[in-house]
């Protein structure tokens, strides 16, 4: 007798996993993205519209800050927008508030646009290492910070600098 119901229990639950739909791709992913690693991808999730629901507010200052930026990627955030372009060599990622203030500007570009005297200061520290990419991350509250990504032949430094002060942020062994 407990052989048949255990059975038929068993039968019953096998019935209910088969006939019931899985719904693990219709999950809607909400992650979100900041930094130079910020998916281009989901920055036409917006709208079909170049600017979908970003307030014009923001579009207005964003037009008269960045003239002649075309195909510029938009993302909406919990506390507002970011728009995502190249200009000159130096990607670009502003971060606007709902408001259409500006909050945190980040560009990103390589050794060549570096400021000589950053370089020179990079350089009598870290003779030995290539710089790979420079973040030059400016708030409405806070001094530019610059990071700097290192690139040695057994490590890699990540660096920032800040009024006049260069601290290590970061080290990593290579892998060989």
């Amino acid at each position: 007798m407990k052989k048949i119901r255990l059975t038929s229990f068993t039968a019953i639950i096998m019935l209910l996993l088969i006939s019931c739909p899985s719904n693990g791709q219709l999950v809607k992913n909400n992650v979100q993205l900041t930094g130079q690693f910020a998916a281009a991808k989901n920055a036409d999730s917006i709208n079909s519209s170049p600017y979908g629901r970003v307030s014009p507010a923001v579009i207005r200052n964003f037009m008269k800050a960045y003239r002649g930026v075309s195909d510029e990627k938009w993302l909406e955030t919990p506390d507002g927008f970011v728009a995502m372009f190249r200009r000159d060599d130096i990607d670009y990622q502003v971060s606007y508030d709902k408001k259409g203030n500006v909050s945190k500007t980040i560009r990103s570009y390589t050794e060549a646009k570096l400021s000589p005297n950053l370089r020179h200061i990079v350089k009598s520290s870290y003779y030995d290492y290539d710089i790979n990419l420079i973040q030059e991350i400016e708030t409405a509250i806070d001094p530019i910070t610059y990071v700097i990504h290192l690139k040695g032949k057994t490590e890699l430094i990540d660096l920032a600098y800040t009024d006049g002060e260069l601290q290590v942020l970061q080290k990593f062994k290579r892998s060989e």
